[in-house]
């Protein structure tokens, strides 16, 4: 069989041709054309003659091996066939008799988000080349597309190609995701074109590695092929009919020949948000890009021990990822978690872990249930499940001798306070740690404070593939990620001398050099920090999801207080917590039955860039204007954010991010909900994160109510100790607005006094008390559901809220068309179950100090 980087290049070009051939015509060299009407496997196996050979040492099979994956007659070529089938079998009736183009539609690719959930809304992505902008990252309404230019793109792409100095598996695959991120994968009139053409080039490449060593013959790989097809035969049969299999071709659709790996760091919520003193944001920073780092770094590590490229990772962010592997290897993934469960507890004793588990995959996990497969969303909750039951039993891969021994042996704490770490309680020895400011920090978090500063500004990371490092007592950051072979360095630009690039370590074997939250990856300034690293450096780019306030007076990363200066009215801090609904539910049955591999890949990605490239444009913006507040983001990825700020922007910036969100799925079938907590500044923040979580967890996905007479769930926010779907949010937020211009005399009117948000709030306490008291009684069965209204709508509340506004009415008449406003909309649209929320809210947005 032919070598493994081969059958990889081809798999993963193997349908680039579909992109090449709707430019304008060339010219497909005779050799390479399988009939007098040739098809895409043409041009992309010309692709790799043309622009692709630097990549493998054995070009003319990976052009066979293209070329004939549609109509294979050796091996390779039906193994890559197989790959290309399993990573979106929906697309397995493809013969290759395509016209180079001609007859074809011009399509656009559908936004997945808008085909999950059953819902049909129909966005399309604008065909462009990755910006981070909300032009190109958004879906469109199909009459609002730019006009999709193939030529353009092409070009962009290929000049960009011929810049690469250093062949790496990594930039290639950079390289593709930029440029075909928003390229259907199939434009034929009777597909859906609803996933990328790069998801499903990776996608077939990842499979293809782990079929090539699944040790199939090629009677095993015809067999595979043949059943495939009866699968196919049967589901688009009219009508359907049940597949008719022999015991031999069962067999092999049963066969593992995959793994679905998960790891999980556990202990990140205190190892984040259990921090002290001063310099706690600058840790607190640190501490999250490490969590990201280790878990990228772990990843890589595993991939390199297997000799496994990117492509093999389907997923990293949040502190997991998911690694899909071959069968064959998984002797060694059980060794490699035990490595890792060994280095992770001398780096953090315990503090922090890894739960990592993996299931069986078989072709037929990877079949549709629409193709009479089983869905490859089955095994993303299998594979979840297994590592929820790992998280258990925290401590089985360090094995029972050596956990006795950790668990059992004293760890180093300070004894007494002038031995402690006053931000981690560590312990702090004197000669070997530092104090800054009178607060003795040990080395680690000392590390983590550095490297919180150092993020500000970043245009580059370097990444050196290493010799694994033993770790020392106490490591910082660094050293951590050197015990699983990577050396990270951090390139920001200074003002007297430019980016200074670090010299590589002696023991380097190769680098990765990646350009922050700026696709221009290839630029000139990167080509020749390559060259000044001396060893083979692959190039990419990464969305650093960073958005981080300034102290100007002090001249450095503000601190919490700064954040809570900047606040309007109190001057408290708070905490912003968001993550999508049901996102378990949307993986598993949102696809319905047509999930493959490419397409939870598409799903998974394309939320990815909403959190990693948008959310952190829209806190930037905020931080820019500075006016009305400040924020920290600390981590946004996957499906889920995390904001520290200054408390009065907070519900701004949740609402703006539920509006965009709404707009990038396109409807209310994906929903997204919030918790929002705020105190003062001397707050512990870790209560502070722990109440927005109750406030998000407990609270917004807990809330019910009626929208349109269906009951709604969860697409909340928790304000306040307050849970509301975010359609009476939007009506608290513009009677909370009307309050503030009666109390701030907006527009020439009266000044009216602040006693009426306490008149609010008591009559509020009024409806509240008796509607709870009567909700008793109706779950007791002694009122009706009718008596219940009446008895809630017409109580003392209502006397009291005419009588106070007549009062104010009286008192300010400027203001009597608000005040008459706010009269209809307590008694008649239903604004007194929340009148509290807004009066509060304006109450702390109205008061001075802390």
């Amino acid at each position: 069989m032919t070598d493994e980087r081969a059958i990889w290049l081809a798999a993963l070009l193997h349908d680039i041709g579909k992109f090449w051939e709707n430019t304008p015509p060339a010219d497909v060299p005779t050799d390479l054309r399988t009939a007098e009407k040739y098809g895409h496997e043409a041009y992309s196996a010309w692709f790799v003659r043309k622009y692709a050979s630097a990549w493998t040492q054995d070009r003319q099979a990976v052009e066979q091996m293209i070329v004939k994956h549609h109509q294979p007659s050796l091996p390779d070529e039906l193994l890559v066939q197989l790959a290309d089938w399993l990573a979106s079998y929906e697309r397995v009736e493809a013969t290759g008799t395509e016209t180079g183009g001609k007859g074809k539609r011009e399509t656009l690719l559908r936004s997945i988000l808008t085909r999950v959930q059953g819902v049909d809304t129909a966005r399309y992505h604008p065909l462009a080349s990755l910006k981070m902008d909300r032009e190109t990252l958004f879906p469109h309404e199909e009459a609002n597309v730019p006009a999709p230019s193939y030529a353009e793109v092409w070009k962009n792409f290929t000049d960009e190609l011929q810049k690469v100095r250093t062949p790496h598996p990594r930039t290639l695959q950079a390289l593709l995701f930029k440029h075909f991120w928003a390229a259907p994968s199939d434009r034929r009139y009777e597909d859906i074109p609803d996933v990328s053409l790069y998801h499903h080039m990776t996608s077939t490449a990842a499979i293809a590695l782990c079929l090539a060593r699944a040790g199939l013959d090629a009677n095993g790989l015809q067999t595979l092929a043949s059943a495939l097809k009866e699968l196919f035969l049967a589901a688009t049969a009219t009508p359907k009919r049940s597949p008719i299999l022999t015991d031999r071709q069962r067999q092999m659709l049963d066969t593992p020949i995959a793994l679905l790996v998960k790891g999980d760091i556990s202990g990140t919520q205190d190892f984040l948000y259990l921090l002290t003193s001063r310099g706690a944001a600058r840790g607190l920073r640190g501490r999250s890009f490490y969590l990201q780092l280790l878990t990228e770094t772990i990843a890589g590590w595993m991939l390199r021990k297997l000799n496994l490229p990117l492509t093999n990772r389907l997923y990293v962010g949040g502190g997991h990822f998911y690694l899909l592997l071959p069968y064959a290897n998984r002797a060694d993934v059980d060794k490699l978690r035990t490595e890792i469960a060994q280095k992770l507890w001398q780096a953090h004793e315990g503090d922090l872990s890894l739960n990592l588990d993996y299931v069986p995959v078989a072709p037929i996990d990877f079949v549709s249930e629409n193709m009479h497969g089983k869905g490859f969303a089955k095994k993303w909750k299998e594979v979840a499940d297994a590592v929820n039951l790992r998280k258990r039993q925290r401590w089985i891969d360090l094995g029972s001798e050596q956990m006795a021994q950790n668990l059992f042996t004293p760890r180093d704490e300070g004894t007494t306070a002038e031995e402690m770490c006053q931000v981690c309680h560590g312990e702090w020895k004197r000669g070997e740690d530092t104090t800054d400011e009178g607060v003795r920090k040990c080395r680690r978090c000392a590390s983590f404070e550095d490297l919180g500063k150092q993020l500000r500004d970043t245009e580059y990371l370097v990444h050196f593939v290493v010799d694994e490092k033993p770790l020392p007592g106490r490591p910082r950051w660094y050293e951590v990620l050197q015990a699983f072979g990577t050396a990270v360095h951090i390139l920001n630009r200074r003002e007297d001398s430019g980016l200074q690039l670090p010299t590589p370590p002696d023991d380097a074997t190769e680098a990765l050099l990646e350009r922050v939250d700026d696709t221009d990856f290839l630029c000139e300034e990167a080509l020749h920090l390559t060259d000044q690293l001396r060893v083979p450096t692959a190039l990419d780019f990464r969305l650093l999801a960073d958005a981080t306030p300034y102290d100007e007076e002090r001249g450095q990363v503000a601190d919490y207080d700064h954040l809570a200066e900047r606040s309007q009215g109190v001057r408290w801090l708070g905490v912003l917590r968001m993550d999508v609904d049901s996102l378990g539910d949307l993986f598993r049955h949102g696809l319905g039955n047509d999930a493959t591999l490419s397409r939870m890949a598409t799903l998974s990605g394309s939320l990815r860039l909403f959190f990693e490239a948008y959310v952190p444009l829209l806190c930037r913006t905020i931080n820019a204007n500075g006016r009305d507040g400040k924020v920290y983001l600390l981590y946004a990825g996957g499906d889920d954010l995390f904001v520290v700020g200054s408390w009065s922007i907070l519900p701004e910036l949740a609402k703006s991010i539920r509006d965009e969100f709404r707009a990038f799925v396109g409807g209310d079938h994906v929903t997204i909900s919030a918790g929002i907590a705020i105190e003062h500044d001397k707050y512990p923040l870790y209560r502070l994160a722990d109440d927005a979580k109750h406030a998000l967890d407990d609270r917004a996905k807990e809330f019910r109510r009626q929208v349109n007479g269906k009951e709604r769930e969860k697409d909340a926010v928790c304000l306040l100790g307050e849970a509301m779907g975010w359609e009476q949010f939007q009506e608290v937020a513009s009677w909370k607005h009307r309050l503030l211009e009666m109390l701030h005399a907006a527009n020439g009117k009266e000044k009216v006094s602040r006693a009426l948000l306490t008149r609010l709030m008591e009559i509020s306490q009024l409806y509240r008390a008796n509607a709870n008291l009567q909700r008793a009684r109706l779950r007791k069965g002694e009122i009706t559901e009718q008596q219940y209204r009446s008895l809630v709508d017409h109580d003392r509340w209502r006397w009291r809220m005419v009588y106070h506004l007549s009062r104010f009415t009286q008192r300010y008449r400027s203001q009597e068309q608000v005040l008459d406003d706010l009269k209809d909309a307590l008694s008649q649209k239903g604004l007194i179950q929340n009148i509290h929320i807004a009066a509060r809210w304006a109450e702390l947005l109205t008061r001075e100090g802390g």
